[in-house]
């Protein structure tokens, strides 16, 4: 049985398990979207709890992509030192961090950033979710948008991070350019896999041109996006097979899009079968392609864990770190076999309303705080 202490690597980067805390937006970022002395410590907390990596998430690359409130982003020169300051911290907590960077595409509210009155994807038509006009980006809009991928990954080399992700699964503009359901173009990004998937693949080159062959890049992608016309896993193999061959250093694959409704990214977990939701996606892309996979999605037992760590090289969670952040050392100890996050999702809700955190926890406190002195 595979053991989740073993150290592994991502391209050169050297991490000493195979627990990833997976991005999740904080919803605590400063005004200006420079992360907030808050988000630094929960990073840094994380790290400190012997998490093998934790990517911090998701950060605009344009105020255009902007996908929630108080979201992150790395989108002018100005985020570099605020980004170095988090990154120092996790360092000298023993850890690794890796970025997220997004463009949210049409799955967001025109007023979620300040100023903007359109939202943009690769067609034109109704969000279905957020249920705004969604605008269909020009040929020349699109290449500025790749360009501005490249210009966040180098500020993110700059501001010393350990690994830039790219965010293409989820929804967001990467992953509608490669659903036929969103990208219903007639014009060399639309069509074809190929054609849809040439947008993902110009964001790679550009970031990998502004990094560097031996930096750490790598991507969240969906092994399917869970509805009737969506991405599929076929389409999925395929894509990441070319990624890999292309030069990508990593794959951590999850799944569906808000329009997906109970098949969405965050669901769930009741009972140990239902760990690992996304995890036959993850073997069948770990198949075809020649660097590690990362399976996100439900992960709650020591034991599920071990049995997935057979067939691909790391699992990420985003929830179970939210409510115990020094979960890795908790397993390493043997202090647990089991997280304690209940998948109750509230802690959506609260990082609407204040930012990151579990609402399970703060109802225990208040609880505490309320009870009469014994």
């Amino acid at each position: 049985m595979a053991d989740i202490f073993t150290p592994w690597k991502i391209g050169n980067l050297e991490l000493p398990n195979r627990l990833v805390r997976s991005a999740t937006w904080e919803g605590m970022a400063e005004e200006n979207g420079a992360p907030s002395e808050k988000i630094v410590k929960l990073t840094a907390d994380i790290a400190a709890g012997g998490a093998g990596l934790v990517i911090t998430g998701y950060s605009y690359i344009r105020t255009e992509g902007v996908g929630m409130v108080r979201q992150t982003g790395v989108h002018d020169d100005s985020m570099v030192e605020p980004w170095a300051r988090l990154v120092d911290t996790v360092h000298k907590a023993g850890g690794k961090v890796a970025i997220q960077i997004v463009h949210a595409g049409g799955s967001t509210m025109p007023d979620f950033a300040p100023g903007r009155d359109k939202v943009f994807g690769p067609s034109a038509m109704t969000d279905p979710v957020f249920g705004c006009q969604v605008h269909e980006l020009t040929r020349n809009h699109i290449l500025g948008i790749v360009e501005d991928f490249g210009k966040a990954a180098a500020r993110a080399k700059r501001a010393g991070f350990d690994a830039v992700q790219l965010h293409g699964a989820h929804g967001y503009l990467i992953s509608q350019f490669l659903s036929p359901d969103r990208n219903q173009r007639g014009d060399e990004y639309g069509g074809s896999l190929e054609s849809r998937a040439r947008f993902l693949y110009q964001v790679y080159e550009a970031a990998r041109g502004a990094v560097g062959r031996d930096y750490p890049l790598f991507i969240k992608i969906n092994g399917e996006d869970c509805t009737e016309n969506g991405f599929k896993l076929e389409d999925s193999v395929r894509v990441t097979r070319e990624l890999s061959n292309l030069g990508i250093d990593a794959i951590e694959v999850s799944g569906g899009v808000p329009a997906a409704n109970r098949e969405n990214p965050i669901r769930r977990v009741r009972s140990a079968d239902e760990e690992g939701y996304f995890f036959a996606e993850a073997v069948a892309i770990k198949s075809s392609v020649s660097c590690p996979v990362i399976s996100v999605g439900g992960w709650r037992s020591r034991a599920r864990i071990e049995d997935a760590l057979n067939h691909v090289d790391a699992v990420s969670m985003a929830r179970p770190f939210i409510r115990q952040p020094d979960l890795a050392n908790l397993l390493k100890s043997r202090a647990t076999d089991k997280v304690d996050c209940i998948s109750c999702r509230r802690c959506q809700a609260l990082t609407f309303e204040s930012g990151v955190g579990c609402q399970v926890l703060l109802d225990k406190k208040l609880k505490e705080e309320k009870a009469p002195a014994k």
